[in-house]
């Protein structure tokens, strides 16, 4: 019988709700599904796969897409299967031996959840109780734990909070000595990206993904996005044939029609901002919530009661997410019709005591 390893003993999977509810508020996917038209035209570009051969290993097309969507040459774009292979990668072909991590908590889970599994050091920073910590206290923090790599998301996953580009580019030059990667899975919904000045720093990468705003979670397609020499040193470690065929023909459609994602993009943070300033009034009228407004597509509701108002919900079939350690609720701007459905229980949720 083999001896597994002792980092295994702690470790807790992810854990994705897997159960079937009415309405999905809990992973931050999009509530528009895909248009028929692009649905037909990623239709057509499969029907000419050649499937017994392998995918482009380059993704050649796919990177050049992405760079006119992102404003960047091609040349600067890794394609991961999801921001998770990306962040494996990263954290794999840059740490050293016996390198050190720092994140940022409360963020993404994975970032530690990686350096973890490869048996790094993680260094953890607490932000404050509105999941916020000042650009100038991060920098103190890293210059006197002194990672190989600093990785958070802007705007946060799950706080909703983020740096100004000003902010970022502060960080990133005062830590010139520390890869720098800053996860903008959350960009879309707000105006501070760094995407047009991340590849003049040797020391900064920056994630992108189609999952959120884009709505094609289902398709798993990341970017880490940073100068030639970066991305060379990623393309010496990244699998080969990453990225499978169907997926860079639906990435490729979905990223020739951003008039349409734009539009849908625009919906879902107007969506978000009512549904905050619905989720507001019920604070003020019933209690036990304190709303803490995001730069995202999700609403944050700091509360005594998270897990009762959790599980109330989950019995009315609606699932979002509860950070009880930290104390708030992570709640995914659906539809009009769904958000009304979710305030509408919250509010007898609350009108019961719990």
């Amino acid at each position: 019988m083999i001896t597994l390893p002792e980092k295994l003993s702690s470790m807790v999977p992810y854990d994705p709700s897997e159960d079937e509810y009415q309405i999905k508020l809990d992973a931050n996917e999009s509530f528009y599904d895909m248009p028929d038209e692009l649905r037909e035209a990623i239709g057509d570009a499969i029907h000419f796969t050649a499937f017994n051969r392998y995918p482009d290993p380059a993704a050649k097309v796919l990177r050049k897409m992405a760079g006119r969507a992102f404003g960047v040459h091609m040349d600067c774009i890794v394609c991961g299967n999801g921001s998770d292979e990306l962040l494996s990668l990263i954290t794999n072909t840059f740490i050293p031996k016996g390198g050190k991590v720092m994140v940022i908590m409360p963020d993404f889970s994975m970032y530690q959840f990686y350096a973890e599994v490869s048996e790094f050091e993680v260094a953890k920073v607490m932000k404050d109780e509105n999941f916020a910590i000042t650009a100038d206290e991060l920098i103190a923090q890293a210059k006197e734990i002194k990672p190989s790599l600093l990785m958070f998301s802007n705007p946060c996953n799950p706080g909703g909070q983020g740096f100004t580009r000003e902010e970022i580019v502060r960080i990133c030059t005062a830590l010139s000595d520390t890869l720098v990667v800053v996860d903008e899975a959350y960009m879309d919904f707000w105006d501070q990206s760094i995407l047009d000045v991340c590849t003049g720093f040797d020391n900064v990468l920056v994630l992108k993904t189609l999952s959120k705003a884009f709505g094609c979670a289902a398709i798993r397609m990341g970017f880490a996005i940073g100068n030639t020499e970066l991305v060379g040193q990623l393309n010496k470690t990244r699998s080969p044939y990453n990225i499978n065929t169907l997926t860079q023909s639906a990435a490729c459609v979905v990223l020739e029609n951003l008039d349409t994602i734009k539009a849908r993009t625009a919906q879902i943070i107007a969506n978000k901002q009512q549904l905050e300033q619905a989720l507001q009034a019920l604070a003020e009228q019933y209690g036990h919530m304190t709303v803490v407004p995001t730069h995202t597509n999700f609403a944050v509701v700091k509360s005594d009661k998270c897990t009762e108002i959790f599980e109330a919900l989950k019995e009315k079939s609606i699932i979002i997410r509860n950070f009880a350690k930290f104390g708030f609720l992570r709640i995914t701007t659906g539809s009009e019709s769904e958000n009304a459905v979710l305030l509408e229980e919250l509010e007898e949720i609350l009108k019961g005591g719990l």
